[in-house]
């Protein structure tokens, strides 16, 4: 019987799924009820397990698995919980109560759970995000690599990678670290590049958490399970994240781009300035052989750069962001985006560049970086380009309406700046504003420079409409008004 099911299982000659189910299912109906043991026929129950798992089909699983005389076996336990790793995550309660109540066959110690099976409702619990539930049964029932028998399967490094991130997800990076450091000292296993980056990953989520609690800490709403204890906690997240990068490197790993990406975006949330360019520098110092005009490194991507232009813009480096962007723009693989230059124009304008501010706007503009106008259609119907701000930070939105007035009272400029009928400006009805909607208030103020007073469009409170009534009296003495 177990060639025979070795032979299906391998044959070259079955390779569609319906082809070996239908084997499968012909050799389990020939089978005699003292033959549907698993200690006869346990490789026959396993493959057909196996088989629905792999479609996530865990109804048939169950009714393969209640065809079962007596006890599982290993086999079929682990075939059967890993099958609620591709089913719905609700049904997590399932595998966990299947991992309690199970007698496997064979086992000299039925108090001891088998560690892959384990693992798979680790993997199962991890996927539900119930870290709380996957974290009691590792107390309960993980044992220590040198407290099992020679040769015995010991809880798998994928599981407890799924449970660092699964707690990173919870608002809880202590966990995540915790799990990091067992998986050397009591599992005695080497944590490889995933185990780092969902525990980094985990650090710059908790920073961020840090960052949101200290710009509105007024608030009622609750960021997962953060709340005031990660202000009031000692630990410095981005810290965490660079000591784990380091930790990383020295053991030989190499961290991919996630990983990058998540260093320095927990710098840049802390505005530890510094610490993200040295980051950023040491990417491409060891990716791209110290020139960063070569070809991008796998390891780096466009938010690398973001991020650190965003940690040089809250430390006040308006400098080093501009240097940022220089560099962008020299190399032949990042092109600066709209993040790029929201983030550039905050560092330009806090530092009271204005000049240089609207200069690398009208560069931006004119290289295709940003695109401010946009098709859009009037009261009547009729379609209208509009200057959509939407998506601009408060200082972008003032240089690109600068730079539309500039234009049109330049006395070289003879066309109008092509003005015709109203100006529109979409500014959003500042939903996600903390207090006034702050597009709307900007836009405002930056019109008030030209001594034009605009409203709030009645029919459209996103909008602000400049009349061309309004227009022709700022621009009367241009030629073409």
């Amino acid at each position: 019987m177990k060639r025979l099911v070795f032979a299906t299982i391998q044959s070259s000659k079955q390779p569609i799924a319906e082809d070996k189910e239908a084997t499968f299912l012909r050799i389990l109906r020939r089978l005699d009820p003292y033959e549907r043991q698993v200690k006869i026929s346990g490789p026959v129950f396993e493959a057909l397990i196996s088989l629905y798992g792999s479609m996530g089909d865990i109804e048939q699983v169950l009714h393969v698995k209640e065809q079962i005389n007596g006890c599982l076996d290993a086999a079929c336990l682990r075939a059967t919980l890993l099958s609620y790793t591709r089913c719905s995550k609700s049904r997590w309660p399932e595998a966990v109560e299947l991992l309690h109540t199970t007698i496997v066959e064979g086992s000299p110690t039925p108090e001891r759970i088998d560690q892959t099976a384990l693992s798979n409702v680790l993997l199962v619990c991890s996927r539900a995000d119930e870290y709380e539930d996957g974290l009691s049964l590792l107390n309960l029932y993980g044992i220590p690599t040198n407290k099992l028998p020679r040769g015995s399967p010991c809880i798998s490094i994928v599981a407890l990678n799924a449970l660092i991130a699964a707690c990173g997800r919870g608002g809880r990076p202590d966990l995540s670290l915790s799990i990091l450091n067992e998986i050397s000292c009591r599992y005695k296993k080497l944590p490889d590049s995933r185990s780092y980056r969902s525990a980094i990953i985990a650090c710059n989520k908790a920073q961020h958490a840090v960052k949101v609690y200290d710009h509105d800490n007024s608030s009622d709403r609750v960021y997962g399970n953060y709340d005031s204890d990660a202000k009031e906690s000692s630990i410095e997240w981005w810290e965490c994240s660079l000591a784990l990068f380091r930790r990383m490197t020295e053991e030989g790993l190499t961290p991919d781009v996630q990983t990058h990406s998540s260093i320095i975006s927990s710098c840049e949330a802390a505005g530890e300035w510094q610490r993200a360019l040295w980051v950023l520098q040491t990417i491409i110092d060891n990716s791209a052989g110290g020139s960063d005009d070569n070809d991008a490194p796998s390891s780096l991507n466009l938010y690398c750069w973001n991020a650190a232009i965003s940690a040089c813009e809250k430390g006040g480096a308006w400098v080093e962001a501009l240097d940022l962007y220089e560099r962008m723009l020299e190399t032949k693989s990042f092109k600066p985006n709209v993040v790029t230059m929201n983030s550039l124009m905050e560092a330009l304008d806090n530092a009271g560049q204005k000049e240089i501010q609207q200069s690398i706007y009208s560069e931006g503009v004119g290289q295709g970086l940003v695109d401010p106008w946009r098709w859009t259609k009037n009261k009547a119907g009729e379609p209208i380009l509009a200057l959509d701000l939407h998506t601009f930070s408060a200082p972008m939105a003032k240089a690109a309406i600068r730079k539309i007035m500039d234009s049109w009272l330049d006395e070289k400029d003879n066309t109008g700046g092509g003005l015709s009928g109203d100006l529109v400006i979409i500014t959003g009805k500042g939903k996600h504003s903390v207090r006034l909607p702050v597009l709307q208030r900007v836009t405002k103020c930056v019109l008030l420079e030209y001594g034009i007073k605009a409203e709030i469009d009645k029919s459209n409170h996103g909008r602000i409409v400049v009349t061309t009534a309004d227009l022709m009296e700022c621009f009367s003495d241009k030629s073409w008004s």
